[in-house]
Protein backbone atom coordinates (compact mmCIF):
# COMPACT_ATOMS: atom_id res chain seq x y z
CA UNK A 1 0.00 0.00 0.00
CA UNK A 2 2.89 2.33 0.79
CA UNK A 3 4.33 1.93 -2.72
CA UNK A 4 0.98 2.70 -4.36
CA UNK A 5 0.65 5.97 -2.46
CA UNK A 6 4.29 6.89 -3.02
CA UNK A 7 4.16 6.24 -6.77
CA UNK A 8 0.83 8.07 -7.09
CA UNK A 9 2.23 11.12 -5.29
CA UNK A 10 5.34 11.04 -7.47
CA UNK A 11 3.16 10.94 -10.60
CA UNK A 12 1.00 13.85 -9.43
CA UNK A 13 4.09 15.83 -8.47
CA UNK A 14 5.77 15.23 -11.82
CA UNK A 15 2.66 16.23 -13.74
CA UNK A 16 2.29 19.27 -11.48
CA UNK A 17 5.83 20.44 -12.19
CA UNK A 18 5.28 19.93 -15.94
CA UNK A 19 2.06 21.96 -15.90
CA UNK A 20 3.74 24.62 -13.80
CA UNK A 21 6.55 24.85 -16.34
CA UNK A 22 4.06 25.17 -19.18
CA UNK A 23 2.17 27.97 -17.46
CA UNK A 24 5.26 29.80 -16.23
CA UNK A 25 4.44 29.39 -12.53
CA UNK A 26 7.65 27.53 -11.70
CA UNK A 27 9.84 30.28 -13.18
CA UNK A 28 9.64 32.12 -9.87
CA UNK A 29 11.62 29.29 -8.27
CA UNK A 30 13.65 27.84 -11.15
CA UNK A 31 15.31 29.92 -13.86
CA UNK A 32 16.53 28.47 -17.13
CA UNK A 33 19.29 29.88 -19.33
CA UNK A 34 17.57 28.85 -22.54
CA UNK A 35 13.93 28.06 -23.49
CA UNK A 36 15.02 24.70 -24.92
CA UNK A 37 16.20 23.68 -21.43
CA UNK A 38 12.81 24.53 -20.02
CA UNK A 39 11.11 22.52 -22.75
CA UNK A 40 13.40 19.54 -22.11
CA UNK A 41 12.63 19.70 -18.37
CA UNK A 42 8.92 19.79 -19.14
CA UNK A 43 9.18 16.74 -21.41
CA UNK A 44 11.25 14.91 -18.80
CA UNK A 45 8.66 15.62 -16.09
CA UNK A 46 5.83 14.42 -18.36
CA UNK A 47 7.73 11.20 -19.08
CA UNK A 48 8.45 10.66 -15.38
CA UNK A 49 4.78 11.24 -14.57
CA UNK A 50 3.76 8.68 -17.18
CA UNK A 51 6.25 6.13 -15.84
CA UNK A 52 5.16 6.65 -12.22
CA UNK A 53 1.50 6.34 -13.25
CA UNK A 54 2.24 3.04 -14.99
CA UNK A 55 4.09 1.74 -11.95
CA UNK A 56 1.23 2.76 -9.65
CA UNK A 57 -1.30 1.02 -11.91
CA UNK A 58 0.78 -2.16 -11.98
CA UNK A 59 1.09 -2.02 -8.17
CA UNK A 60 -2.69 -1.71 -7.90
CA UNK A 61 -3.23 -4.64 -10.28
CA UNK A 62 -0.75 -6.74 -8.30
CA UNK A 63 -2.50 -5.85 -5.03
CA UNK A 64 -5.93 -6.77 -6.44
CA UNK A 65 -4.72 -10.13 -7.79
CA UNK A 66 -3.27 -11.28 -4.47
Amino acid sequence: MKNIVLHSLAAVGSFGIAVGLMQGVVQEFITFADPINEMAMCVLMLMMGTVFTGIAVSDIKEKLQS
